[in-house]
C-alpha cells in the first residue's frame, strides 16, 4: 500500500496562492473534454435494462498489488460519477475510500475501473487518479461536517465508451427517503472475487431506519446486504411499490439518495476459550482486545444522505460554474 506522511510545519506550509492554484488545476480536470460523461437518462440506454445508466455511472476504486512479477487490481471501494450538466463531472465516494489515517491507509494515488460490458483478455488495472499535488495538497475534498463523504476530480477517460453520470437534478429528497422505500445498492463487493467485478453488483432492499430528527440530515440504514467493497457506492430509490403516503407508485426517475459508509461486516472480539484475547499496548500500558472483521448476517448498511453529498459536490464544482 502506498502511504505518505504529512506534517504541519516546514515543507508542509504552502501559500494560499499555491493552494488555490493547485485546487483550480484539480477542478479543471473535471471540466476537461476527456472527462465527459453522459447524463443519466433511460432514453440513452443501449438496451432495455432499467439499471443501465446508473450501472455505467458506478465505478470501482482500488490499488495495485504485485504477486511475483504480476500486478493486480485490488478493490478498495466504489464511487459514482456525478455531474452538474454532463460536462462538469466528479467522483463521489466515502471519505475513507480515499483516506483513512486511523488504519494507516493514506494512498497518494488510487486507480479507477470503469464498468465493462464484456470480459477482456487481460486484467483491467484501472485509470490512475492522483490524490495529492506535488507539494502534498489534496486534490480531493472531504465533507466539512464530518460526514464520511468525499469528492475527487475524474480520471482521464479519453477513449472510454458509454460512460454515464448522475446529474444533480436526480439527487433525491424527502419523497425518496422514508422508512420502507425500495432501494437498489450498487457496488463492487469483494466477497465474490474478481470474476464478478466487471460491472457493479446490484442488491435490492429497503430503507430500514431513518433518524427521527430528520432523514435528510443524518445517516440512515438500509437492509440490502452491503459488503466490503460497497463502501462509497451509490444507493438509489426505485420508483416502485408504495410511496411515503402509502399510494402505489406510478413510476418515474431513479433518484440517488445516499452513499454507503459502512458495510455488513463488523469488528468482533476474539476469544481464547471463554476469555477475550488481548495484547499489551507498550505505549500506554493498556490491554488491547484482539478483534476480527466478521460478516454481520443482518445485512444492514449505514448510508450517508444525499443532501450532504449534494452540498459537497456543489462546494467542489460550483465556484467554477458561475451559472449555477
Amino acid at each position: 500500500m502506498n502511504t505518505r506522511k504529512r506534517g504541519n510545519g516546514g515543507d508542509g506550509v504552502v501559500s494560499m496562492t499555491m493552494r488555490s492554484l493547485v485546487f483550480k488545476i484539480a477542478i479543471g480536470l473535471c471540466f476537461a473534454p476527456n472527462c465527459f460523461a453522459q447524463l443519466y437518462s433511460p432514453e440513452l440506454a443501449t438496451d432495455t435494462d432499467i439499471l443501465h445508466s446508473i450501472r455505467r455511472s458506478t465505478v470501482s476504486i482500488g490499488l495495485h498489488a504485485k504477486e511475483g512479477e504480476v500486478t493486480h487490481f485490488v478493490t478498495v471501494g466504489s464511487a459514482v460519477i456525478v455531474s452538474l450538466d454532463g460536462g462538469h463531472n466528479c467522483l463521489l465516494s466515502a471519505k475513507h475510500v480515499f483516506s483513512n489515517p486511523e488504519i494507516g491507509y493514506t494512498p497518494t494515488q488510487v486507480f479507477v475501473r470503469l464498468p465493462k460490458d464484456e470480459p477482456q483478455a487481460k486484467e483491467d488495472l484501472g485509470l490512475p487518479l492522483t490524490l495529492y499535488g506535488p507539494r502534498g495538497d489534496p486534490l480531493w475534498m472531504g465533507a466539512a461536517d464530518g460526514a464520511d463523504l468525499a469528492v475527487s476530480p475524474m480520471p482521464n477517460t479519453l477513449g472510454a465508451k458509454d460512460v454515464h453520470s448522475i446529474p444533480i437534478t436526480d439527487f433525491g429528497d424527502a419523497d425518496d427517503l422514508f422508512q420502507g422505500s425500495t432501494v437498489v445498492v450498487l457496488g463492487y463487493a469483494e466477497l465474490l472475487g474478481p470474476d464478478y467485478q466487471t460491472t457493479p453488483i446490484a442488491r435490492n432492499g429497503i430503507v430500514a431506519w431513518t433518524n427521527p430528527e430528520g432523514p435528510l440530515d443524518h445517516t440512515f440504514l438500509v437492509d440490502a446486504n452491503v459488503f466490503s467493497g460497497n463502501s462509497g457506492g451509490p444507493v438509489f430509490h426505485l420508483p416502485t411499490g408504495m410511496n411515503r403516503k402509502g399510494q402505489i407508485g406510478g413510476g418515474g426517475r431513479i433518484h440517488l439518495i445516499g452513499i454507503v459508509s459502512k458495510d455488513a461486516y463488523e469488528e468482533a472480539p476474539i476469544h481464547a476459550g471463554s476469555s477475550p484475547a488481548t495484547s499489551l499496548d507498550q505505549a500506554t500500558g493498556k490491554m488491547i482486545p484482539f478483534t476480527a472483521k466478521v460478516l454481520n448476517i443482518g445485512g444492514i448498511g449505514i448510508i450517508e444522505p444525499v443532501s450532504k453529498a449534494k452540498k459537497l459536490v456543489m462546494d467542489f464544482l460550483a465556484p467554477h460554474t458561475p451559472h449555477i
